[in-house]
C-alpha cells in the first residue's frame, strides 16, 4: 500500500496522516512496532515530519490464510492492492460454515489468492444471504475492513421484487431481532437492534412491485424482514411468508456498491447488472 504525499500533507507527523486517511491508533502500533511502516524506502518512526513528495508505504499483508482453496469461476468486478469485489451468484454461501464448510465463496477467493500470489486472509466486508445475489467486498488487509465498516461505511443498494402493489417511497424504521427458537429467522421486535431501510418503487403493477433499496444499517436479514412485515414479503423467500410460483429464491440482488478508496482518494461506484431469472420475472410482470 503506498501513498504519496500530497500538499496537505505537508508538515504533519507520519501518525497524523495516516489518523487522517483512516488508521486507528492501535493499528499504527501494530504496523510500528512490525517495522512495516517506511518513508522513502526507510523504515520509519511515526513522529516523522512529513514533506510532500515523500513516498510512504505500507506492508499490510497477512499470512492468516485459514480458508481451503477451491477452485471457482469468480465474477471479479473490480480489484486494487487493497479490495476485491465480486459479483456472487444465488445460491452460493459467502463464508464457510458449519453446515456448508466448502464450496463458498471464500474458498473461491482462497484458491484466487494462491493463484495470483497474494498474502491476504478472508475479509469479506460484506455479507449476502445464500440466495441472494450481488455484490460483495473482500479487503486484503485489516485496515481496509475496518476502513469500510467503521470509519467511511460503504453505500449498498440493492434491487428486489415484492408482492403487491407497494406506496411509491419510504423508510422502514423497525428494531430486528433474531426470533425466539430459531437459529435463523429474524423478526420485528421492540426488544431488537435499530434497523432502517429506505426504499423507491421503480415499476410496479397489481400483484408485483420492482423495488429500489438502500441499507441505513447492516441487520440480519433485515430488507427481507422488513417488507415482509409491512405486508410485501420478496417473492421467492420461503422464509418469511413468499412462495416460489415466480422464482426460486428470494428475489433480492446487491446491483451498487459505493466506497471511497484513501489511498487512491477516490470514490468508487461498482455496478452488477439484474441477473437473469429476475429480468425474466420482471419481462413478464411488467
Amino acid at each position: 500500500m503506498k501513498i504519496i504525499a500530497s500538499k496537505e500533507d505537508e508538515n504533519l507527523s507520519l501518525k497524523e496522516i495516516l489518523i487522517n486517511r483512516g488508521f486507528s491508533s492501535t493499528l499504527i502500533r501494530k504496523y510500528k512496532h512490525s517495522g512495516r511502516i517506511l518513508v522513502n524506502n526507510e523504515i520509519s518512526i511515526v513522529n516523522r515530519i512529513i514533506k510532500k513528495g515523500d513516498i510512504i508505504e505500507l506492508y499490510l499483508d497477512d499470512d492468516n490464510v485459514s480458508v481451503k482453496p477451491e477452485r471457482m469461476e469468480l465474477n471479479i468486478c473490480y480489484e486494487d492492492d487493497d479490495i476485491l469485489v465480486v459479483n456472487k451468484e444465488a445460491g452460493v454461501v459467502v463464508h464457510p460454515t458449519a453446515g456448508h464448510p466448502e464450496n463458498t465463496l471464500a474458498n473461491g477467493i482462497a484458491w484466487y489468492y494462491a493463484k495470483k500470489k497474494i498474502k491476504a486472509s478472508i475479509r469479506p466486508v460484506n455479507r449476502l444471504d445464500k440466495d441472494t445475489s450481488g455484490l460483495v467486498i473482500f479487503a486484503k488487509n485489516p485496515f481496509m475492513q475496518n476502513y469500510l465498516q467503521i470509519v467511511s461505511p460503504m453505500k449498498k443498494l440493492y434491487v428486489a421484487i415484492v408482492q403487491g402493489n407497494l406506496e411509491e417511497k419510504g423508510t422502514i424504521d423497525l428494531p430486528i431481532c433474531r426470533k425466539p427458537g430459531s437459529t435463523i429467522e429474524r423478526m420485528v421486535s421492540d426488544d431488537g437492534d435499530r434497523a432502517v431501510t429506505d426504499f423507491f418503487v421503480l415499476k410496479r403493477s397489481e400483484k408485483l412491485s420492482f423495488v429500489k433499496l438502500e441499507l441505513k444499517t447492516g441487520r440480519t436479514h433485515q430488507i427481507r424482514v422488513h417488507l415482509s412485515h409491512i405486508g410485501h414479503p420478496i417473492i421467492g423467500d420461503t422464509l418469511y411468508g413468499s412462495d416460489t410460483s415466480y422464482i426460486k429464491r428470494q428475489a433480492l440482488h446487491a446491483y451498487r456498491i459505493t466506497f471511497r478508496q484513501p489511498f487512491i482518494d477516490k470514490c468508487i461506484s461498482i455496478y452488477a447488472p439484474v441477473p437473469e431469472d429476475m429480468k425474466m420475472v420482471l419481462k413478464d410482470a411488467f
